[in-house]
């Protein structure tokens, strides 16, 4: 029994590195399924490239907020890169006119990290393609809820103002429950317009504009005051929106951030397509409220 030893632990030593080995087959397989993954990885990549463009030209008609083409162009950039990466390693490994064993845990890996970024990368595409399709942006004429020279609601209106969010806040629960699997932050954002009508010196709401410009020595002109006026009325569009639904969400746990923003645009056209503006042309007396989702 004592001479059979040695052979039997010759035998184990070979079946270890055999096990720990591949064959000719097996890595030429495995690199197949590397090149096949990194193709479908750069059709990904020219995909994201593609909805940045759309993006940007969404952006430039008013169609979605800034702050949200920014986050989704970060998440696009952030993305190609951990493509461009991971393609870098994939064309050395398939590329390689040999492969020895001592390749073979890099080729397995290579595949382990392709598969895994395929595989999150298209629900993400599909949210971000999805997104971009929508209209993401609700309008509120002003003229509707505030009264004239106002910048908080008409009290006639309060008791009414859920029929200006309802459809936002169905649109943005319907679009979570559709992405659950990874995490997602959400932005609301008022955008508020004025016309170019002058505020009389004299009057209650030129002071009040003034007090909340904060300005001490010299008095505002026209369009900053109108500025400040379409400020002051997207941020009661806000506060409105906060108040009526705490959290537009619901109990989502997948929602890691909510992010409220308003801004003045002043007396700049709420649709830059159009060009025949009149100084009181009640179309720039506007809140348009956008509501956008991305990938954290």
């Amino acid at each position: 029994m004592l001479k059979h030893q040695p052979l039997t632990g010759l035998l184990l030593l070979s079946l270890l590195i055999a096990a720990s080995c591949a064959g000719p087959n097996k890595i030429r397989t495995t690199r197949q399924q590397i090149a096949t993954r990194d193709s479908q990885l750069q059709a990904y990549s020219k995909k994201l490239d593609q909805l940045s463009d759309a993006l940007t030209k969404k952006q430039e008609r008013n169609e979605v907020d800034d702050t949200s083409t920014l986050k989704i162009q970060q998440f696009i950039e952030r993305t190609n890169a951990e493509i461009a990466i991971i393609h870098k390693e994939n064309t050395v490994l398939v590329g390689e006119t040999e492969i020895d064993n001592a390749d073979w845990n890099r080729l397995k890996k290579s595949l382990m990290v392709s598969n895994k970024v395929y595989g999150s990368l298209t629900n993400k595409v599909n949210l971000i393609e999805d997104l971009i399709a929508r209209s993401v942006v609700v309008r509120i004429d002003q003229d509707v809820v505030f009264g004239p020279g106002k910048y908080t609601v008409d009290s006639s209106v309060a008791l009414s103002i859920n029929r200006f969010f309802t459809p936002a806040v169905q649109e943005i629960e319907q679009f979570i429950k559709k992405y659950p699997d990874f995490p997602l932050s959400l932005v609301i954002t008022a955008k508020g317009y004025a016309d170019a009508t002058t505020i009389s010196e004299g009057s209650s709401l030129y002071k009040e504009l003034k007090d909340r410009l904060a300005l001490q020595t010299s008095n505002p002109d026209a369009k900053q005051l109108n500025k400040e006026l379409s400020n002051a009325r997207a941020e009661s569009v806000i506060k409105l929106f906060k108040k009526i639904s705490i959290d537009p969400t619901g109990k989502n746990d997948n929602v890691g951030h909510i992010l409220y923003l308003y801004e003045g645009k002043g007396e700049s056209f709420p649709n830059p397509t159009l060009n025949d503006y009149k100084t009181d042309d009640p179309r720039r007396r506007v809140v348009l409220l956008f509501w956008s989702i991305f990938p954290e």
